[in-house]
């Protein structure tokens, strides 16, 4: 019985793996594709920008919805649905091409498909408290973010060539294809054992109306933190947002060498999870706002250097603090959060995330042909450092904030 259960154990945590490489490479090769198409078409980061604000708005407004859906229903059974619908949409967009505007197609198609990838990304980790014990998250954890940089990786570079020999009609066949891989993991694991999550009453607990709303009710005790993470994934966005537009506007690079930078960004994720499997990672005491500070002086470089060899290792740099205060939190959410309320209160960070990305794009989308990417990048990356000195000051001050930060 107890070598059946850490076969079952092990093959679940296999499979569960397998499903965030294939996942995170089809999303990644989406973004890639629909970043460069619509940097392409436009000639302009406004309207990148406008493309991801209208996917972050249709975050912010379902994310809490998908969230219940996620504790109210098996984990599995909702990705599997999610992986179906975003089959289902990116052969939609590749027809759609043959008739529309490019740009309009993507403006919808990534609308939906924002509100799809979120559900699948809330549903999949709300898995991992029912596949590993509790005193192994932590590592769990990184070698997850390990398994999705590589599929960032490997999309980032396939998509990058992809986009410089096949037609813009056939280039969401490609994300396509790593969904279908996602697809059959997921059905796997349906097979196996019935996860603890399944057993537990919490999940057939009715659905209430606040549920359902943006907010942050339940979020007290991780207040601070989720606002600090929010801050550092809205630098991930304004990167994502306007890395296209400073390769092709002020780097003069390619598509390729975008796939490159993007896979910069996936190399340095990877060996930033790597340094929690070591051993080697910072202190606890303010970690995270020793990121949110690292994060914002590597940001405020680009002001200065401007070159392709020095932004690959800017872009190292900022998914190697990116990613690893990702999992710092992470981890903080799991161990202290009910399991049947993972969906819900991943969602309601999220949200937090969402709302401040959601105004960063905003202002892009008004002034980004006013300034350069670069230009941006600095008053962001100065922003985030005067945050990190103002709470690190109020911690030391005797504010109760160390309890609350990771």
């Amino acid at each position: 019985m107890l070598v059946g259960g850490l076969i079952r154990r092990y093959a679940a945590r296999g499979i569960y793996l397998f499903c965030v490489v294939a996942s995170a490479a089809g999303r990644n090769a989406y973004f890639v594709m629909a970043a460069w198409i619509a940097t392409d078409v436009s000639n302009s980061a406004s309207a990148l920008a406008v493309l991801l604000a209208l996917g972050s708005a249709a975050e912010l407004l379902t994310s809490n919805v998908g969230g219940a859906l996620v504790d109210r229903f098996d984990r599995r059974l909702v990705c599997i649905s999610c992986d179906l619908s975003r089959l289902v949409l990116m052969l939609s967009t590749g027809l759609a091409f043959l008739f529309g505007d490019p740009l309009i197609v993507l403006y919808l198609s990534w609308t939906v498909f924002a509100i799809i990838d979120r559900t699948y990304s809330t549903a999949l980790q709300a898995i991992i408290p029912s596949i590993e014990r509790p005193e192994n998250l932590s590592s769990f954890n990184s070698v997850s973010y390990i398994a999705m940089q590589a599929g960032n990786l490997i999309a980032a570079i396939v998509t990058g060539f992809t986009l410089t020999v096949i037609e813009r009609d056939l280039t969401p066949l490609l994300p396509g294809a790593f969904f279908s891989l996602s697809l059959l993991g997921l059905l796997a694991m349906l097979g196996q054992q019935p996860l603890s999550f399944s057993q537990r009453g919490s999940k057939r607990a009715s659905i209430r109306r606040l549920d359902l709303w943006p907010t942050t009710f339940t979020l007290h005790p991780l207040k601070i933190v989720a606002v600090i993470y929010a801050l550092i994934y809205a630098m991930g966005m304004l990167v994502s947002v306007l890395g296209s537009a400073y390769v092709i506007h002020e780097l003069e690079g390619s598509a390729l060498q975008f796939g490159y930078i993007e896979a910069g960004w996936a190399l340095g994720s990877i060996a930033g999870c790597a340094m929690f499997l070591s051993g080697s990672a910072l202190p606890r005491r303010g970690t995270v706002l020793v990121h949110l500070a690292l994060a914002g002086i590597i940001l405020s470089v680009f002001l200065v250097l401007q070159s392709f060899p020095v932004a690959l290792v800017q872009m190292m740099v900022l998914g190697l603090s990116y990613n690893m205060a990702r999992v710092l939190i992470d981890v903080r959410v799991q161990s202290t959060v009910p399991i049947g309320l993972l969906g819900r209160v991943r969602s309601q960070i999220h949200t937090i995330c969402v709302a401040i990305g959601l105004v960063a794009y905003g202002i892009i989308a008004v002034i980004g042909d006013a300034f350069l990417p670069s230009q941006i990048f600095g008053l962001f990356g100065t922003l985030m450092v005067a945050v990190a000195l103002f709470l690190y000051f109020r911690m030391d001050g005797g504010e109760p904030l160390e309890s609350r930060l990771v």
